[in-house]
């Protein structure tokens, strides 16, 4: 099973929309794909159309109230099929936020989430991705620790660099200091408009500052928003779009990579 988060310092990045679409990609090629939604908004299961609910917040917590480890056939009651072939999501909602706050207070190793993960890896899934909030430590530092791969999603704006630069710094120092280990598997970034001189000297430091780490970026497209909008992927929406090839591209390219 390999292990994906998908992260940012900034918000407003089109994180969740690549999450969700990268992981239909991978499903549609007949990998068994688990979104985990480490967000507090939810918004992973609103955009396939189902209800945000607290099923990561139960996983995490019966770790912290049980000593015996949490069976498959439990984790599988919080477990929601989507409306997709082979596509599996474990929601996130407010509550998610209060289980980070009570995972502080009992000093939760960095190593955390990993060690909750062996139910999720005997229920067969392929690809576990993990959609994370726009913050730092707590859920996203344990989530990047518990991941093979991670996947900085980025606008084009140029502020867009903080984010990238905080959280490339952060996982120097899982490596260093933490024995993360994973992998950078690359910057992604989205909005990608060719008209806008911002958007392609952005594009270009991006290059120049991580060479052969930079996915081809997802361009701003209505398609994608109206999309998210309607709680389908950009696969169910129009799967002939520029928008659905690239993120193909994308999910090729992550299948790949060891």
């Amino acid at each position: 099973m390999k292990t994906i988060v998908f992260a940012n310092q900034k918000g407003g990045t089109g994180k969740t929309t690549s999450v969700v679409n990268v992981g239909d990609a991978l499903a549609r090629a007949g990998k068994r794909v688990l979104l985990v939604d480490f967000d507090p908004q939810g918004h992973a299961a609103v955009s396939l159309n189902l209800d945000p609910e607290g099923g990561v917040a139960n996983w995490l917590l019966h770790s912290i109230f049980n000593t015996t480890q949490l069976s498959t056939e439990d984790i599988n009651q919080w477990v929601r099929k989507t409306h997709l072939e082979n596509l599996f999501i474990l929601p996130g909602n407010q509550m998610t936020a209060k289980v980070q706050r009570l995972l502080a207070m009992e000093e939760k190793p960095i190593n955390y989430i990993r060690d909750c993960l062996p139910p999720l890896r005997h229920m067969g899934f392929d690809f576990l991705l993990f959609d994370t909030s726009p913050s730092t430590g707590g859920l996203q530092e344990m989530a990047a620790w518990a991941a093979d791969l991670a996947v900085i999603v980025t606008s084009l704006d140029y502020l867009s660099a903080d984010g990238v630069s905080g959280f490339v710094e952060m996982l120097k120092v899982l490596a260093t200091e933490k024995r993360w280990g994973g992998k950078l598997a690359g910057i992604l970034p989205t909005f990608y408009d060719e008209q806008t001189r911002t958007t392609r000297e952005q594009m270009a430091n991006f290059e120049a500052a991580f060479p052969d780490q930079v996915f081809a970026p997802i361009h701003r497209a209505t398609l994608l928003r109206e999309a998210s909008a309607e709680g389908l992927t950009i696969f169910q929406k129009d799967p002939a779009s520029r928008s659905a090839v690239e993120y193909q591209h994308v999910a090729s390219r992550l299948a790949k990579l060891g």
